[in-house]
């Protein structure tokens, strides 16, 4: 792997108080522009503020609680070969207790976790708390002012009104927030043994 550097926020000053959690960034799978376009969309109508942080994506790791040396990727790289690309599946909706909200099912969630817990026994997330450890895979439409009970009519007035489908998961992506909070993706790291 060749020298990886990346510019972190230099200006936190408009940042809410849960947000320099993320200062260092996290992993995700970013589904493919054809998938996320439309995703896209629903998030900006429904969630601009959701959609004014990150594109369409599956949360896969913990925050980052400092720095990715090259030596941190080469270990990532390492714990991720064994796993193969596989398919996702996303849809159906679904509300997401004990938190309001509505997005896409994704499976299979067997590969997903297995995917998750290699990731976390890098030396990269030593000490962190893996709070989100058990939080099924999904990709969020919207979440934030809803309430349970307009989170529910929101996914019954989506409900077979929303593309649903699957996609190939052939990596996994590095973001960082910048210094507006929105998540851009720094570096991309294959699955699978090349």
């Amino acid at each position: 792997m060749t020298d990886f550097a990346v510019e972190y926020a230099t200006n936190t000053s408009g940042w809410e108080y849960w947000q320099p959690e993320y200062f260092y960034g996290a992993f995700y799978i970013f589904p493919p522009d054809e998938i996320s376009e439309p995703i896209n969309k629903l998030r900006k109508r429904f969630d601009p503020k959701s959609d004014s942080y990150c594109q369409a994506h599956i949360s896969l790791s913990e925050p980052l609680r400092q720095p990715l040396t090259n030596e941190m990727l080469s270990e990532i790289e390492e714990a991720i070969q064994p796993i193969e690309p596989f398919e996702i599946i996303y849809g159906p909706l679904i509300t997401f207790p004990p938190h309001p909200g509505v997005c896409y099912a994704v499976s299979p969630k067997d590969i997903f976790f297995e995917l998750r817990e290699n990731l976390h026994k890098c030396r990269s997330f030593a000490g962190s708390d893996l709070s989100r450890k058990n939080i099924a895979p999904h990709i969020t439409i919207a979440e934030f002012g809803l309430t349970f009970e307009e989170s529910e009519e929101l996914r019954k007035k989506l409900d077979g009104n929303v593309p649903e489908g699957n996609f190939i998961c052939d990596s996994i992506v590095y973001a960082v927030p910048n210094n507006d909070f929105y998540f851009e993706p720094k570096l991309k790291m294959h699955l699978g043994k090349l």
